[in-house]
């Protein structure tokens, strides 16, 4: 199958970071196709968490203009919602468990405060065991399951093409598949997390992505009074009448997305620390995702220095959160609109050239 080469933009990967980026081509006037394989990738696997302040803001070391880029992900997930029947969750909860943790969240306080954003002080809820909390109305979830369903149907329904296959060649303007058909389009776009590696060989720049595993667990347990709750790397949330719990982090695991015993028992017990009443829980699920991640943790957006290929991978922890403004972002690169250059040097594929 040939798609016309003018105008046509192919996107790899129907995770968060693909969609986002089609819906925003397709809205910018674009024609657009998605290839997609159907395998489960690390959006499907997520906790589908929307903090930029928890993420990012937190660490003081975390340059400036990125905050500011999540931040207005953040905003355009309130639109974009809306118009693809998107559930968000929130408020959070930030619960500091030692006096170091209180320290960290205190400190957030005062930058959140800065970016005009609420972080306030409040009572620890009964049943969870923390020194003190910490709720922030603008940090948001939501459910990845039922939100990748969702803008599959806007995508669609804005004449955007989902074309199922596993691609495995690349070269300018031409998308090889394993079922032996090749697709050629103006621009291609590589959306498609830690799989992207699968190029590395044509696409040099790929070779500074990383796999960080992560696992995660649903538990039977009557839902929480705040959605969502979080303490140091562990996050629960209350959705589906039970609990997801999460994650793990861990850039040693062999890049398989397969459910490891040991590191599930530690988060499940750490998370019993925090709510003793999960020790009667009974786990109905768990599973495993490789995030993309970089040298950096900063993501790869941009031109991938072959002809027509553009990178929108290496989001970490933070794929569904920055997934609109990468969309955006995206679409005004190949439009050939003017950016902000202290982004474009944050994003660039090319500072892993060396």
């Amino acid at each position: 199958m040939t798609l016309p080469r003018h105008p046509s933009i192919m996107i790899v990967g129907a995770g968060p970071v693909g969609l986002c980026t089609g819906i925003a081509l397709l809205k910018d006037g674009h024609r657009v196709a998605l290839v997609d394989s159907g395998a489960h990738g690390a959006g499907w696997a997520s906790g589908g968490m929307l903090a930029p302040l928890y993420e990012m803001a937190a660490d003081p070391t975390c340059p400036d203009p990125y905050v500011q880029f999540a931040l207005k992900s953040a905003e355009l997930w309130q639109v974009l919602a809306q118009t693809c029947a998107v559930d968000l969750q929130s408020p959070s909860l930030f619960l500091a468990r030692t006096q170091e943790e209180v320290e960290v969240l205190l400190g957030l306080q005062q930058r959140a405060n800065r970016l005009g954003l609420e972080v306030a002080t409040v009572p620890v809820p009964a049943g969870l065991r923390a020194q003190a909390a910490f709720q922030a109305p603008s940090e948001r979830s939501l459910d990845p399951r039922a939100a990748l369903k969702s803008l599959m149907n806007q995508f669609q329904s804005l004449g955007g093409d989902l074309l199922v296959g596993q691609a495995n060649a690349i070269s300018p303007h031409r998308l090889g598949l394993l079922d032996g058909r090749t697709l050629e389009a103006e621009t291609i776009v590589l959306a498609h997390g830690f799989n992207a590696t699968s190029f590395r060989q044509s696409v040099p720049t790929l070779k500074a992505l990383r796999p960080v595993k992560g696992q995660m667990a649903r538990v039977a347990h009557p839902e929480l009074a705040s959605p969502i709750v979080r303490a140091g790397r562990i996050y629960v949330l209350s959705r589906s009448g039970g609990l997801v719990i999460g994650a793990t982090s861990d850039p040693l695991a062999p890049p398989a997305p397969s459910v490891d015993v040991d590191p599930v028992l530690t988060l499940l017990s750490e998370a019993k620390e925090l709510l003793p009443s999960l020790a009667t829980a009974a786990v109905v699920e768990a599973w495993a995702g490789l995030r993309p991640d970089t040298p950096d943790h900063l993501p790869m957006v941009g031109a991938s220095g072959m002809d027509g290929i553009y990178l929108a991978t290496g989001t970490y922890r933070n794929g569904w959160l920055l997934a609109p403004a990468i969309g955006a972002y995206l679409t005004e690169l190949i439009s050939g609109k003017t950016l902000d250059q202290d982004l474009m040097n944050l994003f660039a594929p090319e500072r892993f050239s060396s």
